[in-house]
């Protein structure tokens, strides 16, 4: 069961940004903007910690 409380933004080859949860099959939304989806997991999650994939593959976590 993932955690409700932890979301990821990633990177789509579309150049637009995915919101989701860890192991998720589907992303939880889409946004144009890495700031918009980083602001939206925060909105689903406002207590939790957001990760954010960065170029070089790692990820960084992102607090309210």
């Amino acid at each position: 069961m993932a955690k409700h409380n932890e979301y990821y933004v990633v990177p789509r080859k579309d150049g637009t940004w995915a919101v989701e949860l860890p192991h998720a099959e589907k992303a939880s939304a889409v946004k144009d903007t890495q700031k918009a989806a980083i602001k939206t997991a925060h909105r689903f999650s406002p207590e939790g910690v957001v990760h954010v994939k960065q170029n070089n593959g790692k990820f960084r976590k992102v607090k309210p």
